[in-house]
């Protein structure tokens, strides 16, 4: 069995978020950031920068409107979308490779989980979350990644499994000890993420979540699962969205059409395969 120290001990060992990304993290933190202090960072790193440019011209962000350079980018989009879209590109990216996963198919998940929660947000108009909703739904598996990387011989048992139809879950901790959301939220803090977005990851899989995040991406994995299933244990996945525990705690007493959200869903499934296209493009 995998212990927690050896996991946070390996975790070191991950690529780091570029530091272009991280000081644009502390620029975003800064009441006084301006446009100009933005694109001196994005100047230093010009790899990362055509990739935001072109993330930020996908149906996600611009819809018919292309955006010619990085300026008109972070004006229109403003900057917690441009801090989203810097780290969605380094951690793409730098997550590429695995041994036993499937990069394209596991990344596709992941920002369509991100696009139906931020999707979620603003039907339920809570417009201020709808970052860190997207940000935390692209995240919710990245302890997967983690697993892949830095426990690769005990992971293909675990792979293996799941293949068989062994639920993801039951899978990891039968034989590591540790689940992916463990061991994504400590890769959270590793990068320094803040707290609530590493509860989103460690507890997405809660029986009861309470706090909103954690509800909200359970319930857009679970659409997206629907749709796309993340092994054979999900192609017979069948629920009625109003009766989940999350449900509750993300649309509260609001009377919102389930049916139509769950039609919606297939948009932003093609939106994700577009998306994660773009971010592996060198």
């Amino acid at each position: 069995m995998i212990t927690s120290d050896i996991v946070r001990q390996r975790v070191r060992t991950l690529p780091s978020l570029p530091t272009s990304v991280v000081s644009l993290g502390q620029a975003v933190a800064d009441d006084r950031c301006t446009v100009d202090r933005i694109l001196s960072i994005l100047a230093k790193d010009p790899a990362l920068s055509a990739t935001m440019l072109r993330l930020a011209n996908s149906v996600m962000y611009s819809g018919d409107r292309r955006v010619m350079d990085l300026r008109t980018a972070v004006m229109r989009l403003g900057f917690e979308a441009i801090l989203n879209l810097g780290r969605s590109a380094a951690i793409i990216r730098s997550f590429r490779g695995t041994r036993h996963l499937d990069p394209f198919r596991l990344w596709q998940h992941s920002v369509a989980v991100g696009l139906v929660s931020k999707g979620i947000c603003r039907l339920i108009k809570n417009n201020a979350m709808d970052e860190p909703a997207y940000l935390a739904g692209l995240l919710h598996d990245i302890g997967k990644i983690a697993l892949d990387r830095c426990f690769t011989d005990e992971y293909g048992p675990v792979v293996e499994a799941i293949d068989r139809g062994e639920s993801c879950l039951d899978a990891e901790f039968g034989r590591l000890g540790t689940t992916h959301a463990e061991v994504g939220a400590m890769v959270a803090e590793h990068w320094s993420f803040p707290e609530p977005m590493i509860a989103a990851i460690r507890d997405h899989h809660e029986d009861h979540p309470r706090e909103f995040l954690p509800a909200l991406v359970q319930l857009a994995d679970l659409l997206v699962r629907s749709r796309i299933p993340n092994g054979p244990a999900d192609e017979t996945l069948m629920f009625n969205l109003e009766e989940q525990p999350a449900y509750p705690v993300v649309f509260g007493g609001g009377d919102y059409d389930a049916e139509r959200l769950t039609f919606s869903i297939d948009d932003e499934l093609e939106h994700a395969v577009n998306f994660v296209k773009l971010a592996f493009q060198d």
